[in-house]
C-alpha cells in the first residue's frame, strides 16, 4: 500500500506545481516527466521536444507549423488507462494538441483536434499531426512497420503502427495510432530520423465554428522496439477494453474444394470429428461458391456481368439443395462450430436484385465500383445500407452460423482494392461520396462492422483479408476475432516456396496484435502430398511456435497417415506470447521462442529454398539465461539434444527447420518434451515435480485416447540413473528407452483425459 501511496502522492503534487507554472497564457517552456519520457513543450518557437528518460540520447523534436499560443496542465481520469496528466495547447488557428501521460502506459498520447473559424465547411481527406525528427545517440536506424523491415529510404511508409529501431540494441522509438475512431494513423520515415505522421480519414469535415477531435497517436521509446510493440498492442486492448476470445481451430473448404457440397463436406465432417477433432478442430467453415446469383423467386431476363464473387447471400446453389441451416444443423451434431464466408459489404449494382440505393457513389451520382473482384460498396451511413447489412447478417445467422469470415473489408471504408498491399500508398482514398457527408469513410466502415455485430451478437468474426488495403486493419481492431493478415497462399499447397511462407512473414511482422487485440489468422497450413515433407513441416512448424490462429484445407480422408498426423501435431494452438528473436535484424527472422514456467521452445526457420543456412546466436540474447547450459529434444528429428552453452549454434537445410524444446540443465531427472505437439509439452503438461526424497518425478499431462503418448526424460550427468517403475492414473505406460542420459515413457489411454503420472528412479 505504502509505495503505491507515495506513487501516487508524488504523482498529484508534480500536477499540482506544473498546473499552477503552466498555467499562464504563453508560459515558456512547459515540461512534465512521465516515468519513462520527459516532454517539453517551448511556445515561443511552438517546439515539442520528447526525450526518453532510458536510452541515453534518444529524442524526439518537431516543430509545430501552428503557432503555440498557450498550453494548460491538468491531471485526468481515464476510465481505461487510469489516472494521469494532460498538457493541452492552444494553436494560433484555434486548434488544439493534448498531449496526456499517464503513469501505467509507457507512451506519449497525442490528440489533435481542428478548430474551423472560417464561414465554411473545412473539409480534408487528411491532416498531418507531427514531423519528427529523431535520434537514439548515434545509433543507424531502419524501419519497420507494416511492410517488415526496411531502411528508411526504402519505405513508402506504415500503416497503424511504426518502429525506427536500431537492430543491434533493439532501441527504437515506436510510433502508433491508439485509436482507429476516425481515421488510420499513417507513419512515413524519411533519411536523417525524419519520420511524418498524418491520419488518413477518407473525408474529414469540420462545419463553421465548430471543432472535431481526430484520433489518438502513440509516441515511445524503449530499450528493446519489440517489447514497445507489444506494449502498444496491450494499450490498445486496455483502451479498448478487448477481451481475447477462445482461439478456433478450422477446416476451410476453399482451397481444395472451393464451397464443396452437403454431402462431401459430411464426409469430411464426419472424419474431422473422428479423427482431428479429439486434437482439438473445432471449426467447420464453407467459403464462396454457396450463393446464387440471385434468389430463387426473383424472376430476371439476361445476363447479369459479375465482378468476383456472387454477392447475393441469399439462396444457394445446387451443392447446398438442402439450404445452409440445413448444413449448419449438420455440423453442429458433431459438436463443431459451423462456420461460411461472406462479403457484408459489398454487392452488384448491374444485379436487379440490388437497391442502388445502399450504395456509395461516384462524384457523378452513379454507384461506387471496383471492377477488381471487390464489385459496388454498400454504404453503411445510409438508412437503406445499415438496414441492408443488418438483414444480410441477421440472416446468415438465424441459419446457425456462428463463425463468419468475412471478406472485401475494404469495400466498407468504401474504397478501391489494391492488392496486394502492406506498405503505404498513396490511394485517392476517400473519392467515394458517402449519404452522411459528415461521416468519415473509417466510421463508415466501424459503422459496418458494429451492424453485423448487432445483427450476429455472439459470432466469432474473421477479417478477411488486410492485404486488399491496409487501411482495413486498424478500423477493425475491437470489432472482430481475428484478422487474415497475409493474401491468399493456396499454391503452397502445390509446393511453392513463397507462398509456403507468405503466412509466416505477413504474420511475423503483425505478431504483437496476435492474443492481444485479436488473433492472426495466416491462412491454412498444406499437408497434402503434392506439398514436400519438409515444406508441410515448415509451414505447421511455424504455426505451432508461433501461435497464429490455426486452418487447414483438406480431404482429410484421403490424406496418408503421415500427413494426417502433421494436423495432430499442431492442433491446438497454443495461447502464449510466442516472439519472433530476431525480428528487427532481418526481414525473415529465423528465430522464434515461446515460454512457460517450465519449458523453452525455440522454432528455427531458414527462409531460402535451395541453400542451407547457418544461425548462431547469443544464448542470452535469444531470451534465454546465458549463464547456464540447456539440454533439449528436437522434435523433429526425435532425438535428444546435447548440452550446451553460450550460444544457439544450428545449420539448417534448405527450406527445413527445427524445433527444439529446451531446460537448464538440472541435478535430477526433468521432462524436457513430450510427442504430443510440435510444442513439445506446453499445451498438454498440465504439471511436474520432483520429489527428492522418493526419487520420483512425477506429472499430469493431457493426453488424446488412442494417440501414443511419449514423455522425454533427461537424467543428471552425475550420479547413475536408472528408472525402476512408471505408473499412471488411467490407461497403461512402459518405459520404451532408457541409456543413464536419457529416457522414453510411452503412455496409452482408450479416452482423451488427464493422466496422473510418477517414474520411480
Amino acid at each position: 500500500m505504502m509505495p503505491r501511496l507515495y506513487s501516487k502522492l508524488k504523482f498529484l503534487v508534480s500536477v499540482a506545481c506544473l498546473a499552477m507554472l503552466l498555467g499562464v497564457v504563453g508560459c515558456s517552456p512547459s515540461s512534465y516527466e512521465h516515468p519513462t519520457l520527459k516532454v517539453v513543450v517551448d511556445a515561443e518557437s511552438s517546439s515539442l521536444v520528447i526525450e526518453s528518460k532510458e536510452l541515453d540520447g534518444a529524442v524526439a523534436k518537431a516543430s509545430f507549423a501552428d503557432a503555440v499560443v498557450s498550453s494548460t496542465m491538468s491531471s485526468v481520469q481515464d476510465d481505461a488507462l487510469g489516472a494521469g496528466a494532460a498538457l493541452r495547447i492552444t494553436h494560433e488557428s484555434g486548434d488544439q494538441t493534448t498531449l496526456r501521460m499517464f503513469d501505467e502506459v509507457p507512451f506519449l498520447l497525442v490528440d489533435r483536434t481542428k478548430h474551423n473559424k472560417g464561414t465554411e465547411p473545412f473539409v480534408a481527406s487528411s491532416l498531418d499531426i507531427l514531423q519528427l525528427d529523431v535520434a537514439i545517440g548515434d545509433q543507424a536506424l531502419t524501419s519497420f512497420g507494416s511492410g517488415g523491415l526496411r531502411e528508411v529510404t526504402d519505405t513508402q511508409g506504415s500503416y497503424s503502427f511504426h518502429a525506427l529501431v536500431n537492430g543491434d540494441s533493439r532501441n527504437g522509438l515506436v510510433t502508433a495510432a491508439l485509436t482507429h475512431h476516425q481515421g488510420v494513423g499513417v507513419f512515413q520515415p524519411g533519411a536523417g530520423g525524419k519520420l511524418g505522421i498524418k491520419i488518413d480519414f477518407g473525408r474529414f469535415q469540420v462545419d463553421p465554428g465548430e471543432s472535431r477531435a481526430t484520433d489518438t497517436i502513440a509516441i515511445g521509446f524503449f530499450e528493446d522496439a519489440r517489447i514497445g510493440l507489444e506494449k502498444y498492442a496491450d494499450a490498445i486492448a486496455q483502451n479498448e477494453g478487448i477481451e481475447i476470445a477462445a482461439k478456433p481451430n478450422i477446416y476451410c473448404t476453399w482451397y481444395h474444394s472451393k464451397a464443396s457440397d452437403e454431402v462431401a463436406l459430411q464426409k469430411n465432417t464426419e472424419f474431422a470429428d473422428a479423427q482431428l477433432k479429439p486434437y482439438g478442430l473445432d471449426v467447420i467453415q464453407i467459403d464462396d461458391c454457396w450463393q446464387s446469383l440471385l434468389p430463387h423467386d426473383f424472376e430476371h431476363e439476361g445476363e447479369i456481368p459479375l465482378t468476383g464473387p456472387i454477392k447475393v447471400f441469399v439462396d444457394v446453389e445446387e451443392n447446398y439443395s438442402k439450404g445452409m441451416d440445413h448444413t449448419a444443423e449438420m455440423i453442429s451434431s458433431h459438436g463443431m462450430t459451423p462456420g461460411i464466408w461472406f462479403m457484408p459489404f459489398a454487392g452488384n449494382f448491374e444485379n436487379p436484385y440490388f437497391d442502388h440505393d445502399v450504395f456509395a457513389k461516384t462524384a457523378d451520382g452513379q454507384p461506387y465500383h471496383d471492377s477488381r473482384w471487390s464489385g459496388t460498396c454498400v454504404d453503411a451511413t445510409s438508412p437503406k445500407g445499415e438496414a441492408f447489412i443488418f438483414e444480410r447478417s441477421k440472416r446468415i445467422y438465424d441459419w446457425g452460423y456462428r463463425y463468419f469470415k468475412i471478406d472485401g473489408l475494404h469495400t466498407g471504408m468504401p474504397s478501391k482494392n489494391i492488392y496486394i498491399n502492406t506498405e503505404y500508398k498513396d490511394q485517392n482514398f476517400g473519392d467515394s461520396i458517402l449519404h452522411d457527408p459528415t461521416s468519415t469513410h473509417i466510421q463508415a466502415y466501424r459503422k459496418g462492422l458494429q451492424t453485423l455485430r448487432k445483427a450476429a451478437p455472439d459470432v466469432f468474426v474473421l477479417g478477411c483479408n488486410v492485404s486488399q488495403n491496409f487501411m482495413s486493419m486498424g478500423p477493425a481492431i475491437g470489432l472482430m476475432e481475428a484478422m487474415r493478415i497475409g493474401p491468399d497462399n493456396g499454391k503452397a499447397g502445390e509446393g511453392d516456396w513463397r507462398e509456403v511462407t507468405l503466412g509466416a512473414w505477413h504474420g511475423t511482422n503483425l505478431y504483437f496484435l496476435n492474443g492481444r487485440v485479436w488473433h492472426n489468422d495466416p491462412d491454412p497450413i498444406y499437408v497434402r502430398e503434392e506439398n514436400p515433407i519438409d515444406r508441410a513441416r515448415w509451414m505447421c512448424s511455424w504455426l505451432a511456435v508461433s501461435g497464429a490462429m490455426h486452418s487447414s484445407s483438406e480431404q482429410y480422408d484421403e490424406l496418408s497417415e503421415e500427413r494426417l498426423d502433421l494436423l495432430r501435431r499442431c492442433l491446438p494452438m497454443h495461447e502464449l506470447a510466442a516472439r519472433p528473436v530476431d525480428l528487427l535484424e532481418k526481414d525473415q527472422p529465423e528465430i522464434w521462442l515461446v515460454q512457460n514456467d517450465r519449458l523453452n521452445v525455440v522454432g528455427l526457420f531458414n527462409w531460402k529454398e535451395k541453400q542451407a543456412t547457418q544461425i548462431t546466436y547469443d544464448m542470452g540474447k535469444l531470451g534465454l539465461e546465458a549463464d547456464k547450459t540447456y539440454v533439449g529434444f528436437d522434435f523433429w528429428a526425435n532425438e535428444f539434444v546435447d548440452a550446451f552453452s553460450g550460444n544457439l549454434d544450428q545449420t539448417l537445410p534448405a527450406a527445413q527447420c527445427r524445433v527444439l524444446a529446451l531446460r537448464a540443465i538440472a541435478d535430477h531427472p526433468q521432462l524436457v518434451s513430450t510427442s504430443r505437439h510440435i510444442t513439445q509439452g506446453l499445451i498438454d503438461v498440465v504439471e511436474e515435480q520432483w520429489l527428492a526424497s522418493d526419487k520420483q518425478l512425477t506429472g499430469k499431462s493431457q493426453v488424446v485416447g488412442g494417440d501414443a503418448y511419449e514423455l522425454r526424460i533427461v537424467l543428471p550427468s552425475t550420479g547413475e540413473w536408472k528408472a525402476s517403475g512408471v505408473e499412471v492414473s488411467q490407461g497403461s505406460a512402459k518405459i520404451v528407452a532408457q541409456d543413464g542420459k536419457t529416457l522414453r515413457v510411452e503412455i496409452q489411454t482408450a479416452d482423451s483425459a488427464e493422466v496422473s503420472w510418477k517414474v520411480t528412479f
